[in-house]
């Protein structure tokens, strides 16, 4: 888990406390924050001053290994029993090898086997591994010859190569430089205060977005929505906007039959023949125009009528921009909407994989436990 999230100080009080549980040398929460109190103003080299037990900053510390502690135990499914591989130092050394009265081997290959705690070598190998990595690496550091033929690891199911590959691990650690716990406290200050703003940024997205969503309708239609000052056709339009439209009624219908379907936009070649319409009126007034009839104000009638249908396509044509940009927008909502259902999902799902995970650990433990009582 994440040191921006979990305080390291307080896992690390935890995880003595429940190992203290745990080897049945239980120890009070008080005694420990007090050890690891004094420890942290020696380490920083400041003035030795007990702990406040009555403040609020020793309650407070107190809950907090105390929740640490119960979030072990459930990283760790309450399978807590452990195999040291300490013993097989001693056993191995002085029974399989002779090696007994080597005190100085014993302490080397000791010394290397609590070094490595702080390697990953107990997640990739067994006890028994370790335990013959540690005493081949010191029977190689003290140059004491052990027998190789047979070779003695193979007794507890190794063999050289792991032996190689769980020493360069442990020697790798030598190598690196000593932290420094000041410049680890910056960086995980800085971390922190970057994760508060992230999370505060995603908090305030969904607000917005749980808002947006309750002022309009976030689902998202392909067909847009009808406007009731522009339903009908640009001549409807055009006639309603010059009063002729009063003539025929206020709904578009002229003797009972309607004039023009909202829903077709273009003309087709089968499309049945229509009155008062723009391309038929502009034939009507081409053929009475060639015919040399008084033709001026018939031509300052077309020429009027052409410019009021020019600016209601230019209005109709800016409406429609405004509602594809509205459909552009909620479609875009949705689709955020999606996105965030979709991550919550898999969330969950990594959640019940987790549980499902704990729960055969769980079991598999039980079941140890169970063969070892018959």
């Amino acid at each position: 888990k994440s040191m921006v999230i979990h305080n390291y100080e307080h896992l690390a009080m935890a995880a003595v406390f429940l190992a203290a549980k745990i080897e049945e040398h239980p120890r009070r929460v008080r005694d420990i924050i007090n050890c690891f109190h004094h420890y942290k103003q020696h380490k920083e080299k400041k003035p030795i001053a007990p702990l406040d037990f009555t403040g609020s900053l020793y309650v407070k510390m107190k809950n907090d290994i105390i929740k640490a502690e119960r979030r072990l135990l459930k990283e760790l499914g309450f399978c807590v029993h452990v195999k040291y591989p300490h013993k097989i130092i001693i056993i191995v050394l002085a029974l399989i090898l002779e090696q007994k009265q080597n005190t100085e081997l014993i302490q080397v290959a000791w010394n290397f086997m609590n070094d490595s705690l702080k390697t990953d070598v107990f997640l990739r190998y067994t006890p028994d591994q370790i335990g013959c990595a540690c005493i081949w690496l010191a029977a190689r550091m003290k140059k004491v010859v052990l027998p190789e033929s047979p070779p003695w690891y193979e007794l507890l199911d190794c063999s050289q190569e792991t032996c190689t590959e769980i020493s360069h691990t442990i020697m790798t650690l030598y190598t690196l430089p000593r932290p420094d716990p000041a410049k680890l406290d910056r960086a995980i200050n800085a971390a922190k205060e970057a994760y508060e703003l992230k999370k505060s940024f995603n908090e305030k997205t969904k607000k917005d977005l749980k808002e947006s969503g309750t002022k309009s309708n976030t689902t998202y239609s392909p067909v847009p929505e009808k406007d009731p000052s522009k339903d009908g056709s640009p001549v409807e339009h055009h006639n309603r906007e010059s009063g002729k439209a009063q003539k025929n009624g206020s709904d578009g219908y002229k003797n009972g039959r309607r004039k023009h379907s909202p829903s077709r936009k273009r003309y087709s070649p089968a499309s049945p023949r229509r009155k008062n319409d723009r391309y038929s009126r502009s034939k009507k007034h081409r053929s009475r125009s060639l015919s040399g009839s008084d033709t001026s104000p018939r031509r300052h009638s077309k020429h009027r009528s052409r410019r009021r249908v020019s600016v209601s396509s230019h209005d109709e044509s800016s409406s429609d921009s405004e509602a594809a940009e509205a459909r552009r927008k909620r479609h875009e909502d949705k689709k955020r909407m999606q996105d965030q259902k979709r991550i919550q999902e898999k969330i969950r799902q990594l959640e019940k994989s987790k549980e499902r995970k704990k729960e055969r650990i769980g079991d598999a433990s039980r079941e140890r436990k169970s063969h070892k009582v018959k």
